[in-house]
Order: structure tokens, then sequence, then C-alpha cells
């Protein structure tokens, strides 16, 4: 084995071991690279329901080690055999984007992150999903009896109006907030649990504070707070 090839093993072993640490970072460059949106808005499905793929490439266009942004996704996973765009540091700390020529070279994956789940419907959609599920809570009159004793009967919340989106890795819920703790504002307070009425009429109580990303969709002035 030669120093090269010593070297290309040690370095795929510390992936290996801290494979964690190894995404974070090539992500961390990725998304301060100043061609990332050209490959987000490329593969619009990447990093959602298509995961981040550490991929290690040799005796093709490029050795390196990187990852997947760009190619030929099944449906199930990258295919490897009609070329692909590898994201990589090893030669520029800052990254560079490598078009790797199909079936050259050996690819083997050496770790998969999952995604942030689908991609969120459009506003015709939303708008569905909304309607649905403020029409099955006025049905629960056992529900609405609870809001109007909460809220005192007030004309200006006669219903729910906060509809939010919570996910959890891949995992995605999105829902009428119907319960939790509130700020001094009068806001839901997304550090702890809050009940959420789903459009199919399901009630899940989530703990907020876990969550991936918190975006409230539908309120008034205070639509699109995310974090």
């Amino acid at each position: 084995m030669t120093g090269s090839d010593q070297a290309r093993v040690a370095y795929e072993l510390s992936l290996l071991t801290s494979l964690g640490e190894a995404v974070d970072t090539l992500l961390e460059a990725f998304f301060r690279h100043p061609d990332h949106l050209r490959h987000i808005v490329g593969t619009v499905r990447l990093g959602k329901d298509i995961p981040w793929v550490l991929a290690a490439c040799d005796g093709g266009t490029l050795d390196a080690t990187g990852l997947v942004v760009g190619g030929a996704w099944n449906g199930k996973r990258w295919d490897f055999d009609a070329g692909f765009t590898l994201f990589t540091c090893e030669r520029m700390p800052a990254g560079e984007f490598v078009e790797m020529a199909p079936g050259k070279g050996r690819v083997r994956v050496q770790g998969t992150l999952p995604g942030t789940g689908p991609l969120r419907p459009d506003m015709k959609a939303l708008q569905a999903e909304i309607a649905r599920a403020t029409a099955r809570w006025s049905r629960r009159a056992d529900l609405v009896q609870e809001w109007l004793l909460e809220t005192g009967a007030r004309e200006d919340a006669a219903f729910p109006q906060t509809f939010v989106e919570l996910r959890f890795a891949a995992d995605c819920y999105r829902g009428l907030v119907i319960g939790g703790e509130k700020d001094r504002e009068g806001r839901w307070d997304y550090g702890g649990i809050v009940t959420l009425f789903l459009p199919d009429g399901r009630i899940v109580d989530l703990d907020a504070a876990q969550a991936d990303m918190v975006e409230e969709l539908v309120y008034g002035r205070h639509a699109d707070l995310s974090r």
C-alpha cells in the first residue's frame, strides 16, 4: 500500500469514527459557499426528502470524499452510474463542486444524514389544509366549548387562528394550535408542549422545544415565525 493509499484509508477511517462531525463540517461549508443556491435550486428536494449522502470516490475524475449534491435520484438512492456532483473540501478549505463523470471510478457511501422531510405544499394546498382542519375542529362541540371558555368567547378569537408547522428530523406536523402556554404578549410559547389539531382530525401533543424547526404559517402579522 502506497503512502497516499494509507493516507486515504486513515482519512476514511476518521470519517467513519466521526461521521456526524464530518457531515456537519461539509454542510457548514456548503451553505457558506457562494454557489450553493444554484445546487439547491437544481435539486430542490435536497436535504428535504433526499438525504445528505457522504460518498468516497476514487479512480475516476477525482479521488475525494464529500457530499452528493446533484445527480440522478431514483427515489431511494443516487444513481452513481449516471454521474453526479460532489461537494468536497479536500483540496480547498472553502469547498468546491466537482462533476463526477458517469461510470468511472468507484463510489462508496460512507453514511447518510436524513433530511428534514417532504417539501411544504404550495399556498393553495396549505389553504386547503387549514380549511379542512378548521371545518373538522368546528364539528367537535367539546373542543369548541373548551376553546370558548379559555378565550372568553371573544369575537376576535372565536376559533383557532394559528396554523403551525413543526419538524422533527424527517417527521413533519402541520395543524391548528389549540393548546399550550402563551407568552406575555399572548403568543403561543414554543418552548414546551403544544397541542395541534391536524387536518385529518387527529390531536397530537408535541414538545416544540425539541423540534428542528417551528414555523407559524398563518397568524396575521405574526405569520412566518421560525427558528
